[in-house]
């Protein structure tokens, strides 16, 4: 019998339990309780064979595979740590290399430049301690000449001053009173 052909004759009857008494909550009747056990018992059984079989094996190989992936993923990434380590260290010691070459390159390269420098700075001082003994005989000869050009404008400026003065002195006076004057101021 169907649930509302049951509803439908409890109704029309108004209750054949007596008149004060009301008929009770059809899930509470006792009439029913040996069907209502037995499809309790089924639909137990039932979902317990369905998530026993089908659902819990499935959502625990499910469970196993992200539990391997993310063991295997976390090894992955432990493992490309160790090469970027390995691979920073080594670029440390490379840099560390290519300094100390680079160092010890600068240290040549200024060491030749410094020979360079003395050696060329020795050719030049060389160079100009010639070309400065060269001219000091040059200046000292163009001196002796000039002093005896000096000697000589100064003999013939004396002359010309006696002579204007009308005081007369002989040549050999001059030249005398020329030298005397030129060694006391030389």
């Amino acid at each position: 019998m169907s649930l509302l052909a049951f509803l439908a004759e409890t109704a029309a009857h108004g209750g054949e339990h007596g008149e004060g008494v009301k008929a009770p909550f059809p899930a509470f009747d006792p009439t029913w309780f040996a069907s209502q056990l037995f499809w309790l018992a089924f639909f137990f059984l039932g979902l317990y064979y369905a998530l026993g079989r089908f659902i819990l094996p499935k959502l625990s190989d499910t469970l196993e595979k992200r539990a391997n992936r993310i063991a295997a993923d976390l090894d992955e990434a432990a493992r490309l740590n160790n090469q970027s380590v390995e691979a920073q260290k080594a670029l440390e010691l490379r840099l560390a290399q290519a300094r100390a070459k680079a160092r010890e390159t600068g240290e040549k390269a200024r060491e030749k430049t410094e020979a360079e420098l003395a050696t060329e700075t020795a050719r030049v001082d060389a160079d100009l301690s010639r070309k400065l003994e060269t001219a000091e005989a040059r200046i000292s000869k163009l001196r002796a000449d000039a002093m005896k050009n000096v000697e000589q404008i100064a003999v013939d400026t004396a002359e010309a001053m006696t002579a204007r003065l009308g005081v007369k002195a002989s040549k050999s006076d001059v030249k005398k009173a020329v030298a005397a004057a030129l060694e006391n101021r030389g």
